[in-house]
């Protein structure tokens, strides 16, 4: 008896010292499944305060940096859809008929953030153009924007600020596409370019294959050959998903994924050690398409998000001679350094709506920005 009750002891302060033992101490970490930045060490050189308050950090790094953290969310999670069908997770929320959503929060509401990000983007733009070389600005809307009526009862939400965030950019004379529009015209012809579980925020092939024709079609402005994808340029099949991205939740959902006919060659390699890059936001690649290249395709800088580094790369790889990627968060406010490294024959810079925000571009950056 006095061995198994050591054996239940040993058990219990096992389970207790587990998470501690597991803690992660790694700086400048992004969690996939909040989607976010963890608290860094507020002991450490890379802390920066969010709160104010050193009590307040301390909780919150320990929370983010628990052992078994995402195990343990996936745990409540499931068991909550299953006794509940509730979406308890730091992430998704459930909306109506099944959808999947990222968690909407507060309202955003058009402001100084948005005012100066309008005035950046024209500063990118008469960067680019005192050089000869054509500018693009993206937007591209959020799942939330295009599925509104899918949300869960009870949930409102407002997009208002974007038309006065485009109306800055009318003002300022910025070139730019958004795609907004588009998606909700598919949408109402009964075209999935949101899936309706597995991506809770992005578009996925099929969407990105029309998003990223109307940049080729806007594009051809100043390059009039510059080839617009048709579906004949890919091989479409349909992926099973059995898991939430960035989550092991368990879905049963097919999605279409396209693959481009014609291969491109990528040169990564040669340059990803000499690119400096933010330290959270580091995606690099840098391709070729032989056959654009032999019909004379200009090389493009893209400054670009998740919906383009997830899905729409595959794209613009297949209409550009040369498809220079740099993570746009954080990265665009040294876009002379990225420009003169490698000499392009046009900029763009893509971003999605819910990334409009001080953590994915610095306010304080941008205003002393100055190219």
């Amino acid at each position: 008896m006095k061995k198994i009750r050591m054996a239940i002891i040993a058990m219990f302060a096992a389970a207790l010292l587990a998470p501690v033992i597991a803690f992660n101490w790694e700086e400048n970490v992004v969690s996939p499944i909040d989607n976010r930045a963890l608290m860094n060490n507020p002991f450490g050189e890379n802390y920066d305060s969010e709160s104010g308050s050193l009590l307040s950090d301390l909780s919150a790094y320990v929370e983010d940096r628990i052992g078994f953290r995402d195990e343990m969310i996936l745990g409540y999670t499931v068991l909550n859809d299953r006794l509940f069908h509730k979406m308890v997770h730091p992430t998704y929320d459930y909306g109506e008929d099944g959808y999947v959503f990222f968690k909407t929060g507060r309202n955003v509401r058009f402001g100084e953030f948005h005012q100066e990000f309008a005035r950046f983007i024209k500063e990118v733009q008469d960067y680019c153009e005192e050089r000869d070389v054509p500018f693009l600005f993206v937007f591209n809307p959020a799942k939330t924007t295009v599925l509104s009526e899918k949300l869960r009862k009870g949930i409102h939400y407002d997009a208002g600020w974007v038309q006065e965030f485009l109306a800055c950019l009318d003002e300022l004379g910025v070139n730019y596409v958004d795609n907004t529009p588009l998606m909700e015209e598919k949408t109402a012809e009964g075209e999935a370019v949101f899936n309706q579980v597995y991506n809770a925020g992005h578009w996925n092939d099929l969407g990105a294959f029309y998003g990223c024709n109307a940049i080729l079609s806007r594009l051809q402005t100043f390059f009039p050959d510059l080839h617009v994808n048709t579906m004949e340029d890919y091989t479409v099949t349909q992926r099973l998903n059995t898991s939430l991205m960035v989550s092991e939740f368990p879905i049963h959902e097919y999605e279409p994924v396209f693959e481009p006919v014609d291969p491109v060659e990528e040169v990564t390699e040669q340059y990803v050690s000499e690119v400096d890059m933010d330290s959270q936001y580091r995606t690099f690649r840098y391709l070729k398409n032989p056959r654009r290249m032999a019909e004379g395709a200009p090389r493009v800088l893209s400054f670009q998000g998740s919906y383009m580094n997830g899905m729409g790369y595959k794209f613009l790889e297949n209409s550009f001679g040369e498809y220079i990627i740099v993570h746009a968060y954080q990265n665009i406010f040294n876009l002379d350094y990225y420009f003169n490294m490698f000499q392009p024959d046009c900029v763009i810079f893509e971003t999605a709506e819910y990334t409009l925000t001080d953590d994915y571009y610095d306010l304080e950056t941008m205003k002393e920005t100055d190219f």
